[in-house]
């Protein structure tokens, strides 16, 4: 009876600890770009864009662009092509 307590104790703290760390992980874990794409994007196939500031948690300034098939794009932002989707983006 007592090693049956013990199992169940277990069994529930191992699902609370799983739950804890899998919330910590996504409010810390952040990717930062590191380098930049080499092709230009066409801004159709765009659905937005977050700016990334290297005096922030990354090393470089870039924008990263969000595809229309959810992928991740890091740009130069001082590219006349990013600054120019960037604007198409935001208008």
């Amino acid at each position: 009876m007592c090693s049956t307590k013990n199992l169940l104790l277990a069994a529930l703290l191992s699902v609370l600890l799983l739950q804890f760390c899998s919330r910590s992980a996504a409010i810390s874990s952040y990717d930062c770009c590191l380098g930049y794409t080499a092709r230009r994007l066409n801004p159709k196939n765009l659905r937005g864009f977050v700016r990334q500031h290297s005096n922030e948690a990354c090393d470089i300034d870039a924008v990263i662009f969000i595809t229309k098939n959810k992928r991740a794009v890091c740009a130069d932002p001082k590219k006349a092509w990013v600054k120019e989707a960037v604007r198409i983006l935001s208008e």
